[in-house]
């Protein structure tokens, strides 16, 4: 495949905002496993539906008529922007459920 003109003219501007997805993206993909370990495959599946499917979808049909063209290549940035805001939120809630001993379901075994 041979490349125009116009493709290598913004190919920089794509990958660059593609590009700052990868930034959350190990924040997103490891929270899942986190989610699991503690036994919390809803908030797992959340952020993996979400992910792949739920935002980024939605990003991709509205971002660009909201905001032109270019704009699609935001969607994958901002998607794991957003994810990754409720996987913080959603650690520290289960970090804290840890902690307290009134929240614990499970019985803590005594020497």
């Amino acid at each position: 495949m041979a490349p125009t003109e116009m493709v290598l003219s913004i190919a920089p501007f794509i990958i660059r905002c593609y590009g700052l997805s990868f930034l959350l993206l190990p924040l997103n993909i490891f929270s899942t496993y986190y989610f699991q370990s503690l036994m919390r495959p809803e908030i797992s599946f959340f952020v993996s539906v979400s992910r792949g499917m739920l935002v980024s979808g939605l990003l991709i049909l509205f971002l660009p008529a909201a905001a032109g063209a270019r704009a699609l290549w935001l969607a994958m940035p901002v998607t794991e922007l957003l994810v990754s805001a409720a996987v913080v939120y959603y650690m520290i809630r289960c970090t804290h459920s840890l902690y307290s001993r009134k929240n614990s379901p499970h019985r803590v075994l005594r020497d």
